[in-house]
């Protein structure tokens, strides 16, 4: 539908509602709409300070439903959430972040909260980041114009004081892309049906927060935008996340432990379900375990990754563990993307190096793969440290079929963020590459070449320094069985 019709018709369904009054909702029936504070809907108008004594009326009250009525697009920056609250955006409304970078304050994005309990945030309606805009406005104010020089991050990275970035009369050092949802230290929080879009930077980032429920939500992000990963569970604990659909050009889904949160401890305890996911960089990781005790005691299961330049993914750099995660019923199909991406179309990907020459490096260890079905134009590749390999993988019930789909380049592996190590590197692309590792089963496991093969392709298996390879069933030849071995073990 051409923009003009929509806005005309948001129009006319603003000035029939204001016609008849605001609507017809009231304290004591527990609905706070929005419109009853002051806002338009019109997609013009600043409805941030009329949402907000929405949110605050309804927190005043002892909790209850904050509507946004559907048939307009409320245009706000940072809107501050509370306990009790559940924000509703249903079917037909729209909330669009603004374009000016200044408008998301202190809290550096469009929904904010902080030690909320009780807390959702509902609807099938669109929350809208307005991407290309924030970007472009930020560039111009503090990069020159440049979008690849303006800052991602939206608040100063500095230890206790994120995300309060200031105190009172201080200036603000340089600008930031907002987050579409922080949520910081806050329990029993439920985030429900809604589709989020064009995310500028990250779309939900939980920090710390524990029992929380993400259902049923499609991320619907730009192909071309970096840094728009779709959920990044940070510090967090008893999380569900279950059949959401992410199309993201970074990361899809993400487990962390981000160092400027460490007093919330470990993020564990962890379940993402039949989710659909696409991404330019990651569908499926988890990475920055910065303090011990890590990321722990995770469940990956009945999930489709499609169109992606990596499957699955453990990225270890830190001090943290990451262990006792296990990855099941999974189908993957990767693809080259150009090296602005991270990845090198690997199914599975697990890299372990530290992030600095001080690193203390923790432990990858009890990693299991079970029903795992593989298409795409690069095999598994583990790597581990000399002084600290991998612990205890097992592939059971494998399948990795590899060819050429693109024309994009192969023939390296990427192994950034480097640390120690080399970065983007050339290397003859195996079925499955496994480097310093301690007690890898290979069980039920199999490499399938098919359609285009070029000469970057080589063994099926590699293995180089891996002590205890316990190969049960695994089949497998080379790409090129004249000019190379169907398996390269030292």
């Amino acid at each position: 539908m051409p923009i003009l019709l929509v806005s005309l018709l948001v129009a006319e369904a603003v000035a029939a509602q204001d016609a008849i009054g605001p609507a017809n909702t009231t304290a004591a029936t527990g609905v706070y709409s929005v419109l009853d504070y002051g806002a338009r809907g019109t997609g013009a108008a600043d409805d941030t300070a009329a949402i907000q004594k929405a949110v605050d009326a309804c927190a005043a009250a002892g909790g209850g439903r904050v509507l946004l009525p559907a048939g307009r697009m409320y245009l706000a920056g940072a809107i501050t959430l509370r306990s009790g609250v559940d924000f509703h955006v249903p079917r037909g409304a729209i909330l669009k972040g603004s374009a000016n970078w200044r408008d998301y304050g202190r809290e550096g994005a469009l929904l904010f909260a902080k030690d909320a309990v009780g807390l959702s945030i509902s609807g099938d309606g669109i929350l809208d980041g307005n991407d290309r805009a924030v970007w472009q406005r930020l560039a111009d104010e503090e990069a020159g114009g440049d979008v690849t020089k303006a800052d991602w991050w939206p608040q100063a990275f500095c230890g206790d004081c994120w995300p309060f970035w200031r105190k009172p009369g201080e200036a603000r050092p340089g600008g930031g892309r907002p987050r579409m949802v922080i949520l910081i230290g806050c329990k029993q929080v439920r985030i429900d049906s809604l589709t989020f879009r064009n995310a500028p930077s990250w779309t939900i980032h939980p920090i710390g927060c524990e029992d929380l429920v993400i259902q049923s939500i499609s991320i619907l992000n730009a192909w071309d935008v970096a840094n728009n990963d779709g959920i990044d569970v940070d510090h967090c604990r008893n999380v569900r996340i279950a059949n959401c659909h992410l199309e993201c050009a970074d990361d899809c889904i993400v487990l962390k432990n981000t160092p400027n949160f460490a007093a919330y401890g470990p993020c564990e305890h962890v379940t993402v379900t039949g989710c659909t996911l696409a991404s330019r960089s990651c569908a499926l990781k988890l990475d920055e375990a910065y303090a011990p005790p890590g990321i722990r005691n995770v469940v990956f299961d009945g999930c489709v990754i499609f169109r992606s330049n990596r499957g699955l993914c453990i990225q270890s750099r830190d001090e943290g563990d990451i262990e006792n995660v296990i990855f099941s019923n999974i189908t993957i199909e990767t693809q080259f993307q150009p090296h602005k991406w991270w990845g090198a179309a690997e199914p599975i990907h697990i890299s372990h190096w530290p992030r600095t020459k001080d690193t203390n490096l923790g432990h990858v260890r009890n990693i299991r793969f079970s029903n795992i079905l593989c298409r795409g134009e690069n095999g598994i590749y583990i790597h581990g440290w000399e002084t600290r390999p991998v612990e205890d993988i097992v592939l059971d019930n494998v399948r990795v079929e590899v060819g050429k789909l693109t024309d994009q380049p192969d023939g390296f592996y990427d192994a950034r963020p480097d640390g120690l190590f080399k970065g983007i590197y050339s290397n003859t692309l195996a079925g499955i590459h496994c480097e310093y590792a301690q007690n890898l089963t290979l069980r039920n496991t199999q490499v399938v070449w098919s359609g285009r093969l070029t000469n970057d392709y080589g063994p099926a298996l590699e293995s180089r320094h891996v002590e205890d390879l316990q190969l049960d069933h695994f089949t497998g030849q080379s790409a090129h069985p004249a000019k190379s071995p169907d398996r390269i073990v030292e």
